[in-house]
């Protein structure tokens, strides 16, 4: 008797949610001087008008979404704000260098800073400085470096000054402790899968034992990756960052950066946890001395603006050998 409520109000709440979902509307104006956010609902509209300066500058961000069971990358320029209410996404793209360019384009025309994030919170670049090599800002002083001469190195970093070069090594640093944990628990899921192979023939112990064993493999290879040995090479015109061969002497080659296309330098999350040193370009962002612990990133940082503002000057101090 009561069956067909169950099937009725189920269908009157989605029937709603889509109606507020039609009617719902948030419309953004910007100008030179201030933000504009119209909000309307079924019976009203709210707006809300904020001063632009309550906006610290135009962010760009990296962001996932999952569409057709796929999941997709973009980069957004948005206005970020505490309050979440209050933020502003002013567009985005799939491709890297073009988020970048929209956000940087942005910051010129609202003529507020371009922001990039860090572990501290954002990075700012003026709206005059955008697009303006690394090395030029360095040298006017506008980005400012501790590095000292005779400031020793910590531990996890190697630092050989020679005349037409600067070759920095970021020693190998130990493994994440949820990775261990994960990875503890991996290798358990699979010899359980292999027991599995011995007490029934059934598929389903052979799907799941073949599965537990390609993850593993993938976990193996990210943690190669981490404890490899990796190099930042800073030579007149460029910067390289490499990771030393299994012998130990070749580098191998990631990136190769010419010293007037680096536009920005700085600590953000790496890809596989931990922190690693950016370098921002036109073209992208590279990571360098992934999972390396925090003091030796900031010293690294400090040493490369102090060398990208002397255009290829040596920079020695303690903890450095001479080759």
């Amino acid at each position: 008797m009561h069956l067909p409520f169950a099937f009725i109000i189920p269908g009157i709440g989605l029937a709603f949610f889509g109606l507020y979902a039609a009617l719902l509307r948030i419309e953004t104006t910007l100008d030179g001087h201030q933000v504009t956010i119209r909000k309307r609902t079924w019976f009203t509209t709210r707006t809300a008008v904020l001063p632009l300066s309550d906006y610290p500058g135009v962010l760009r961000k990296r962001v996932t979404y999952n569409r057709n069971k796929r999941t997709h990358t973009a980069w957004i320029a948005a206005l970020p704000h505490d309050d979440k209410t209050k933020r502003v996404v002013l567009g985005s793209s799939s491709d890297e260098a073009e988020g970048r360019k929209l956000a940087e384009n942005y910051a010129r025309w609202l003529n507020i800073p371009a922001l990039e994030s860090t572990v501290d919170g954002f990075e700012a670049r003026a709206p005059e400085d955008v697009d303006r090599p690394l090395a030029e800002l360095a040298a006017q002083g506008k980005v400012a470096s501790g590095y000292r001469a005779g400031k020793a190195a910590p531990a996890e970093v190697h630092v050989e000054t020679g005349s037409d070069m600067i070759i920095v090594s970021f020693m190998k640093t130990g493994i994440p402790l949820w990775l261990i944990t994960v990875l503890v628990g991996l290798v358990a899921a699979v010899v359980g899968a292999f027991v599995g192979f011995g007490l029934a023939d059934d598929s389903v112990y052979m799907a799941a034992g073949m599965a537990g064993i390609f993850i593993a493999v993938v976990f193996f290879g990210v943690i190669r990756g981490m404890k490899t040995r990796r190099q930042l090479i800073l030579r007149r015109d460029r910067v390289v960052i490499a990771a030393l061969g299994k012998d130990g002497k070749e580098p191998k080659v990631s990136a190769e950066l010419m010293l007037d296309e680096i536009e920005g330098l700085r600590i953000d999350k790496a890809q596989y946890g931990g922190n690693a040193l950016w370098f921002d370009t036109d073209r992208g962002s590279f990571p360098a001395g992934d999972n390396s612990p925090r003091a030796a990133l900031d010293y690294v940082r400090d040493l490369v603006i102090a060398a990208l503002a002397t255009a290829g000057g040596e920079v020695s101090g303690k903890g450095e050998t001479q080759t």
